[in-house]
């Protein structure tokens, strides 16, 4: 058991549950890399160069990586990460759910409480009390 395998069970459950978006289907965004995905997709609906707020799981395909991630979809059905531009041609996004107009209100909970879910489902106390593991690491 290592603080890896918690990742790998998240990974698993959500490749196993939740939609692939097809990267055909995206086009170029902004790209702040400011780690302030939930803000930046929010400001899109806001600014009218967005429909929707999408809460995803992204993983990146060059280093392996994981996190909860949003991006967002235009009107013509597209989707645009306004976080990390052209990089979503190396990441695979999958599909958790559209926010509400309501939960954009208070995206921050949003992107904890998920993070907070993932994390419970897929670990104990034990386990993430003995590899350090916090919210923030997803």
């Amino acid at each position: 058991m290592s603080r890896d395998d918690v990742f790998l069970r998240i990974r698993t459950y959500i490749k196993s549950n939740y939609q692939l978006l097809d990267n055909d289907d995206f086009v170029l965004g902004e790209a702040p890399f400011n780690s302030r995905c939930h803000i930046n997709s929010v400001q899109k609906i806001k600014e009218g160069k967005a429909t929707k707020v999408l809460l995803c799981f992204a993983i990146d395909k060059t280093n392996n990586s994981q996190c909860i991630h949003f991006i967002n979809q235009l009107k013509d059905g597209k989707y645009q990460d306004n976080t990390w531009g052209w990089v979503y041609e190396t990441t695979e996004y999958y599909l958790i759910r559209e926010t509400s107009k309501t939960e954009q209100q208070k995206i921050w909970d949003v992107l904890q409480d998920t993070k907070k879910s993932l994390l419970y489902l897929h670990s104990n106390w034990l386990e993430r009390f003995l590899f350090r593991i916090k919210f923030d690491d997803l």
